[in-house]
């Protein structure tokens, strides 16, 4: 996920003992943007819960970890259900035999492989040593 700092800035004229100054008053406000951006089959609503998504997948978690390992052999971590930049997909972990942890996004109504992270340890976030997209918007 990025995140991109605006800054504004307010200018005002300000008297002091008799005079103009210039006050600068900073305002910061952050915007989430989530990259990369999916061509999905299922668009999650933006104040929808995990619970109230779970029943629109498609397919099952197997049919996702099967999909996911066609598309990167290995042994497979973990996964579940995630609402991903507005999309519901299947997040599978699978470590290939180069000892690689490959995070596949999967579309939860098509199967479709939609995005896939390659980094070198465990956990939920990777460093990223290659990317792979699959149907991804820009």
């Amino acid at each position: 996920m990025l995140r991109t700092t605006v800054l504004g800035v307010v200018a005002g004229i300000a008297l002091v003992g008799g005079g103009p100054v210039l006050a600068a008053q900073t305002t910061q406000q952050t915007t989430q943007v989530q990259e990369p951006k999916y061509a999905c089959s299922i668009v999650v609503p933006q104040n929808a819960t995990d619970a109230s998504v779970a029943g629109q997948a498609k397919i099952t978690l197997a049919q996702a970890q099967q999909a996911a390992q066609s598309a990167a052999p290995g042994t497979l971590i973990g996964s579940g259900l995630d609402n991903e930049n507005g999309c519901l997909v299947y997040s599978v972990e699978i470590r290939s035999a180069d000892g690689k942890i490959h995070d596949v996004k999967v579309d939860a109504g098509t199967a479709k492989i939609l995005h896939q992270d390659t980094g070198s340890r465990a956990g939920s976030e990777h460093e990223g040593t290659g990317e792979q997209e699959n149907g991804a918007e820009d």
